[in-house]
């Protein structure tokens, strides 16, 4: 793709916090054409994912993003949350069953989803066929974009099995959906992350309070040593994760200086954004949990990160906190 003097702003998770997104594209300079779509006359926006789930204003994002999209104002990538939608409402051609549960922890996750978007609604089957048209990943001449890690071996893996646009064919999502099959761990990394097992006895709760005994892992970390230096957890778990030395073959290679910069989500950061490393920004700043939705503003001819870049608004309720 063809990109070289194109300005972007690349948006984080905005899980259905409409309001916040609007504030922050007007904070940016955009502005909206006869038809209501955000516009600038000098730059693009690429989404990483995460558009729905959680919070209260799920269609006015889709309608906010999807239209930007659309008219070539913007880019995105499929989300772990786009993807489990779509797995959600869609059944195996053979057995009928949906390709996700319909259990009471999935719907609960779902919820707010599912209160604008009805199982079954035409209108939810229009935005669930919007979905699958994302890709995976984002590759252009200046950077990169996937929504929770790039990882070049599930890549490389997956590849093959992509429609050309790097989008996920209605085989795949079947597939992706059966655990224990390749499909299914590639999905789970490039989507959510890097996860390894801890040690026999130790583990720690998640930020919904759910016991877990495998970590997410820092699969952008230089000089990873042990299980806590290598563990992407909530702060106050870090005292949890063991400090032992990693067995040497856990540690897969980093994402090294020599790539080229790539923007992920999904990891739910707190504080002042930052770079994590000179060519790796997480963009997701848990504006699902009130706290902000975060962009980083990619000039022309950009080659490395500065945390400079970094723009911020902070949660805002609802559309009418904007009046």
């Amino acid at each position: 793709m063809n990109n070289t003097n194109e300005n972007y702003d690349i948006i984080g998770d905005i899980h259905g916090h409409a309001s916040t997104l609007i504030q922050l594209l007007t904070d940016l300079g955009y502005e909206r054409d006869e038809q209501g779509v955000f516009f600038h006359q000098e730059r693009k926006v690429v989404f990483l994912g995460d558009f729905i789930d959680r919070g209260t204003e799920e269609a006015l994002v889709i309608n906010t993003v999807k239209p930007m999209v659309d008219n070539g104002h913007a880019f995105a990538v499929m989300g772990n949350h786009e993807f489990n939608a779509i797995c959600y409402h869609t059944n195996h051609p053979e057995t009928g069953e949906p390709l996700r549960e319909h259990n009471y922890d999935r719907t609960n996750e779902h919820e707010a989803f599912l209160a604008e978007y009805p199982l079954g609604e035409e209108t939810t089957t229009e935005v669930i066929n919007w979905f699958k048209t994302l890709p995976i990943y984002l590759e252009l001449d200046g950077f990169r974009a996937i929504h929770a890690c790039w990882h070049e071996d599930t890549l490389e893996e997956i590849k093959p099995h992509l429609n050309p646009d790097n989008t996920l064919s209605n085989d795949l999502f079947i597939k992706a959906s059966e655990k224990d099959s390749a499909e299914y761990d590639a999905i789970e990394i490039l989507l959510k992350g890097i996860e390894i097992s801890l040690p026999d006895g130790f583990q720690f709760s998640d930020k919904r309070g759910k016991v877990r005994t495998r970590t997410r892992i820092k699969w952008w970390k230089e000089g990873a040593k042990t299980y806590r230096d290598y563990s992407q957890v909530p702060k106050n778990q870090l005292h949890n994760i063991p400090d032992i030395v990693l067995p040497e073959a856990t540690i897969d290679p980093e994402y090294v200086a020599t790539n080229k910069p790539v923007f992920v989500g999904h990891y739910w950061f707190t504080g002042e954004p930052e770079k994590l490393k000179s060519n790796v920004a997480c963009l997701d700043y848990s504006v699902a949990n009130k706290e902000k939705l975060v962009c980083y503003r990619w000039n022309a001819g950009d080659t490395s990160l500065s945390n400079s870049q970094f723009v911020q608004v902070d949660c805002v309720e609802n559309s009418n906190d904007l009046q």
